[in-house]
């Protein structure tokens, strides 16, 4: 999705390749006996986003964003405390548990609440798993869920079976349904400080698995949004919505490990754009 179709809240990087998150949570979230992560983690498992077909929306007071927290662009939030009905076109009961257990991480920290229905027509977020054989991940951005696209589908797993690791689930369903809520990637903040090596990152994108256009590559990593765009703070490098960026793609070898749960800057956005919400009854706050 180009930049100026997006809500967002641009957060994230982490800032060495050995950085991990340290949380006491991240301790909890068990590891799959069926699926070596070491080796999944190879695969350049990102999202991709996805044009909405909107006009260029400027951020303005109006909006009401936060100046204190990371990024946000006007446009495509939703209501305040809106409960977002989820359609599954198809799935499997347990990858259709897993999206609706990690998407309410969100619900832990903001008003907005998801539940499941069974009704297409009415539905605001469409979720499918490698529909029409596609492998990627991706949400649209917020309303446009609604408003351009009803009905049709919204969100895709492309990578998602059985034997996916737990920290996987997480890492992919928190990061989507940030999009879905008005979320962009945080390497496209105009704070975004990543020394790019961009022949390597061509590369690497515009080749199985995930086969992008230059085009795809320049949107979803290169083009940053203007200052005139968004009101932005200073780089979050662990937030869920950021890409994990190896260190061979970076010209000073400086790299940005997997995110897996929301960090604190995360949650203090969320909660500034979704005031008033807070964990819901029998949902752990965080994993």
């Amino acid at each position: 999705m180009r930049k100026p179709y997006l809500t967002a809240a641009l957060l994230l990087l982490i800032a060495s390749a050995c950085t991990k998150n340290n949380d006491a949570e991240m301790q909890a979230i068990p590891s799959s006996d069926e699926l070596s992560f070491v080796a999944d983690d190879t695969i350049p498992h990102v999202c991709i986003d996805k044009y909405s077909g909107t006009q260029p929306i400027v951020m303005d007071k109006a909006d009401g964003g936060p100046e204190t927290q990371a990024v946000y662009l006007g446009g495509t939030k939703w209501a305040n405390g809106k409960t977002l009905r989820i359609f599954f076109l198809n799935g499997s009961d347990l990858l259709q548990d897993k999206v609706l257990k990690y998407a309410r991480k969100w619900s832990g920290v903001a008003n907005v609440n998801f539940t499941v229905s069974n009704n297409k027509a009415y539905s605001d977020i469409r979720v499918g798993f490698k529909v029409g054989g596609d492998r990627g991940s991706w949400s649209y951005f917020g309303t446009d869920a609604e408003k351009y696209r009803k009905g049709q589908q919204t969100m895709n797993f492309g990578w998602f079976n059985s034997q996916t690791d737990e920290r996987e689930f997480s890492h992919t369903i928190v990061h989507e349904f940030g999009h879905a809520i008005g979320l962009a990637h945080e390497q496209l903040s105009p704070v975004a400080k990543i020394n790019w090596d961009k022949p390597k990152v061509y590369k690497l994108y515009m080749s199985s698995p995930n086969n992008w256009t230059k085009e795809e590559v320049d949107q979803n990593i290169f083009n940053k949004y203007g200052t005139n765009q968004v009101k932005n703070t200073k780089f979050d490098p662990k937030s869920i919505m950021q890409y994990p960026v190896p260190a061979n793609l970076t010209t000073d070898g400086v790299a940005i490990g997997y995110n897996y749960l929301l960090s604190a800057t995360d949650k203090a956005f969320v909660a500034n754009l979704y005031p008033g919400g807070g964990t819901p009854s029998g949902e752990p706050a965080d994993l």
